[in-house]
C-alpha cells in the first residue's frame, strides 16, 4: 500500500482527520442506538489514537514484510 511511504507527520495528520470523523459518527449513532455499528466505530477510534500516539522512534515495518 502506498501508506508506507508518506513521511511521519502526513501519517498522523491522517489519522487526526479520520479520528475526528469518526468521533462525529460515534456522536450520530449513540442518538441512534445501534449497538454494532458504535462498537465497530470505538474500535476504529482506539486504532486511530493509537497510530497518532505511536512513537516516532518505533520502525514501522513494511505491510509487503508483515504479509508475506
Amino acid at each position: 500500500m502506498f501508506d508506507d511511504d508518506l513521511p511521519e507527520a502526513v501519517r498522523h495528520a491522517s489519522a487526526a482527520n479520520v479520528l475526528q470523523c469518526l468521533t462525529m459518527l460515534a456522536d450520530e449513532v449513540a442518538g441512534l442506538h445501534l449497538p454494532r455499528t458504535m462498537l465497530a466505530l470505538q474500535k476504529a477510534i482506539r486504532a486511530c489514537r493509537a497510530e497518532q500516539t505511536r512513537s516516532v522512534t518505533m520502525p514501522r515495518l513494511r505491510r509487503s514484510a508483515v504479509l508475506h
